[in-house]
Parts: structure tokens; C-alpha cells; sequence
């Protein structure tokens, strides 16, 4: 019996000691592992970079080129198609719907970013770009969809040559959208500019405004909010505002302001500085004539005179009025010398 008890002891205690001694090796199996390497994970879903220096990129989409890119530094991403560029410069192809070649856009910034899958492409800090007879500068901008249309936003400045007419219509603004195919520019914010005639010796137009569009096509420039016009000794602002680069030579209005006009000019009379102010509804400038025309209740306050009309015409430098269908108090007696 004793000896029945004492083997029960004995079996006891082996089997513990083998569990304890199983409970060691795999620990010891196990020691330093967080030491070893990582295993590869072949899943796709990790970022694949690799990095350039001084390459020149370049991007083919359905068998037609998208980009050509040269960067001082590159860094391309297999995985989700994202080229970024450090001082980069280079070139954006677009088509039209037929698929043939328009004018490409030429572009250059500090810091740039494509993306391939969507076929945009941003620029940041001193960002350039030019195509056909516009170029643009700003602080950020954004080519969309392969050219279809470009987005400036800081510090806008735009230079764009009318072929047509040989102006060149010079932009600031702090936003301003462009479409290449149709040569469409929209502008917002703190807009200022200048029409510059090709010849010195003809007369330049300055004007700001709220909202501008430039057509191209049409040759005609629209102004909305806070519009004001300038040209030699010339002021005018109203609501709104229309230039028709097509008229400069022409006996038609080259410049029209609508809605709450007001009009200062500054005379020079035997020596002495005249101030003309005028106010009516409708503004028609003929820029071939030197003539002023306006309609829709307008007034003139010329010295001590105050001329009414249905229509008045004035002359650019020249004290002379004309009046249709005159309402009109002049005083005849003006300061002695």
C-alpha cells in the first residue's frame, strides 16, 4: 500500500517538472524575437515611393502624352499616382473633343504636385504658367482635368494679348479662373487692370471692379460691382462696366458704364484747373471722337453752370457741352479775374 502511495508521489512530481521544464523552452524559443527583422507584407495597400534627382518625367495617358515634368527633386508613387516636384518645369498637353492638340501649357513653380489618375496638377510659390497668348502668374495654381481649366488664387496677375485688336489686357486680382478651350478668364476680388494699345500714342484705359470677364472671342470685357474707369484727366465709376476692344478705331462706344454713373474730368481754362462733374444712368464713351454721351436723366456741374438734358455729349478737354432736349440753369456770371 505504502508503496502504491509512494509511486503516485514520485509520478507527481515528474509531471511537474516536465511542465515546468516545456514552459521554459518555449520561452526561450520565443527570447530576441522582438529583435528579429519584420516579414515582408506583400499587400498592396502599402505606399511604394521612389526618389529622383534632376529627372526629367514624363506621363502618356490612352496612348497620348499628359505631362512632361524636369524637377531639380522628384518623388513618384506607384501606388496611388502621386508625383510630387521640387522646382519643377515643364509641359501640360490638352486636346479638344475631337481629340487634336490645342495650345499646351507651359508651367514652372517652386513646388508642385500631380495627380495621374485625375490628371490635375498644382503648383505653389512663384508659380508660372503661359498657353497660347496668356500668361499668369499667382501664389497657388491649380490645372484641372488635363487643361480643361486652370484656378489662381493670390496675388493673380495676368498679361493676355488681343490679336485682333493688338491690346494687351493686364490683370490683378486675388482669384481668377481660366478655360483654355474657350479663352474664357473670370476674375474676383480686388480686381485691377490696364488695356494697353500696342502704338505709345494711344490712349491706355485703367479700371477696378468686384467681378471681371474677359472674352477673348468676343473681344469684350464685363464689369460688375464698385466699377471705376480711368484715362488721362478722366474718372468715371458706376455698378457696371463693358469695354468693346473691337471699337477703338471705330465710331462706336469703346467703353460703356451702366447704373449710378458719376464722371469727373479736370479742364485746364486760360491756365486755370476746371473740374466738370457729371451723374446720369448710362455712360457711352467714343474713344475715336474724344466724346462722352450720357443718357437717362443726366446732369452736368460745370463751374457755377448746371446743365439737364435727355442726352448730353462732352468733350474730352473741351468746355463745350452739347444738350438734347435741354432743361437747363446756367449762371452767366462767373469770377472776375
Amino acid at each position: 500500500m505504502k508503496t502504491r502511495q509512494y509511486a503516485i508521489i514520485v509520478l507527481f512530481f515528474i509531471s511537474c517538472g516536465g511542465l515546468i521544464f516545456f514552459s521554459s523552452f518555449d520561452q526561450l524559443t520565443h527570447y530576441g524575437s522582438e529583435l528579429a527583422p519584420v516579414p515582408k507584407n506583400n499587400s498592396h495597400d502599402l505606399v511604394e515611393e521612389s526618389f529622383f534627382k534632376g529627372v526629367n518625367y514624363y506621363s502618356i495617358s490612352n496612348s497620348k502624352p499628359f505631362i512632361d515634368l524636369s524637377s531639380t527633386e522628384l518623388s513618384l508613387s506607384n501606388t496611388d499616382g502621386v508625383v510630387l516636384g521640387f522646382g519643377p518645369k515643364g509641359i501640360v498637353y490638352h486636346y479638344d473633343k475631337m481629340g487634336r492638340v490645342l495650345e499646351p501649357v507651359y508651367f514652372q513653380s517652386q513646388n508642385c504636385k500631380v495627380l495621374l489618375k485625375m490628371k490635375d496638377l498644382f503648383l505653389e510659390n512663384d508659380a508660372q504658367i503661359s498657353s497660347g497668348q496668356t500668361s499668369l502668374k499667382a501664389h497657388k495654381i491649380f490645372v484641372k482635368a488635363n487643361g480643361e481649366e486652370i484656378v489662381a488664387q493670390d496675388d493673380v496677375v495676368t498679361a493676355t494679348n488681343i490679336l485682333k485688336t493688338n491690346d494687351q489686357v493686364i490683370i490683378n486680382s486675388n482669384k481668377a479662373n481660366y478655360r483654355p478651350k474657350d479663352r474664357l478668364f473670370q476674375y474676383q476680388d480686388h480686381v485691377f487692370g490696364l488695356i494697353k494699345r500696342k502704338k505709345h500714342y494711344e490712349e491706355s484705359l485703367a479700371f477696378s471692379t468686384d467681378q471681371l470677364m474677359l472674352n477673348t472671342p468676343q473681344n469684350l470685357v464685363s464689369m460688375k460691382g464698385n466699377v471705376t474707369f480711368k484715362k488721362d484727366n478722366l474718372e468715371a465709376n458706376a455698378n457696371r462696366g463693358e469695354v468693346f476692344l473691337e471699337n477703338y478705331n471705330k465710331r462706336l462706344k469703346y467703353y460703356a458704364l451702366y447704373d449710378d454713373v458719376r464722371l469727373q474730368e479736370r479742364l485746364i481754362n486760360n491756365g486755370k484747373t476746371l473740374v466738370r462733374k457729371a451723374f446720369a444712368e448710362k455712360l457711352e464713351g467714343l474713344i475715336s471722337e474724344k466724346r462722352i454721351v450720357l443718357t437717362g436723366f443726366p446732369k452736368v456741374f460745370q463751374q457755377k453752370d448746371v446743365i439737364k438734358g435727355n442726352r448730353i455729349v462732352i468733350r474730352e478737354n473741351v468746355e463745350t457741352v452739347e444738350v438734347d432736349d435741354a432743361n437747363t440753369s446756367i449762371t452767366l456770371e462767373h469770377d472776375k479775374d
